[in-house]
């Protein structure tokens, strides 16, 4: 497409919604989702996420293997599996977040929220949404697996994290048509983007 200035963006604020994996996503996500408005039926804004650690996605594996035969060397180039995730450093301490994070329970005795000694992941679809004062970029992932990364550390200058981790896993292709017979993670959004 050339040059185009409107392409790039500082995501300068934003936020991550979440909802269980049967909530239709909708047509129009720029338009739906906004940063401190009403999500979409059945989706939830994750809230505050730190300014100082952002959210980043990770991709593991994807290396390139050269195979050849006995007749040619480097015949064909072939990629080993690929895992993505998602580091969220989420700041408040609610239910969401808690359930997120430990998929606990509240003990109906004391009030305090349960900390299970094992991990389960809670299974949910995820929009990440950051805006500039240019437009919006938005990333579907219908099919993660959400639970704590690393455990909180206490700076007494900063909000005390959560970091949670989100395995991003293959859609089915009846919710992201595969590529080529590459099953789908993620669906991106643009302002301006359009398909050719």
């Amino acid at each position: 497409m050339g040059v185009n200035a409107t392409a790039m963006i500082v995501p300068g604020n934003g936020t991550i919604f979440h909802a269980p994996k049967a909530v239709e996503f909708p047509t129009n996500p720029l338009t739906a989702f906004t940063l401190t408005g009403t999500p979409p039926e059945g989706w939830t804004n994750l809230g505050h996420t730190s300014r100082e650690n952002t959210l980043g996605f990770s991709r593991e594996g994807g290396e390139a293997s050269s195979i050849g035969t006995w007749l040619a060397d480097s015949t064909k180039t072939i990629y080993s599996s690929v895992a993505w995730g998602m580091s969220i450093p989420a700041l408040q301490f609610d239910s969401d977040v808690l359930d997120m994070a430990f998929n606990g329970d509240f003990d109906p005795v004391t009030g305090g929220y349960i900390v299970p000694g094992q991990t389960a992941a809670i299974e949910t679809q995820l929009y990440v949404l950051m805006q500039d004062n240019t437009g919006k970029l938005g990333f579907w992932i219908p099919n993660s697996e959400v639970t704590l990364g690393e455990p909180p550390t206490v700076n007494r200058e900063q909000y005390l994290e959560l970091p949670l981790t989100a395995s991003i896993n293959a859609a089915d292709n009846d919710v992201i048509p595969a590529v080529e017979g590459r099953p789908g993670i993620m669906e991106l959004f643009k302002t301006g983007l359009v398909a050719p």
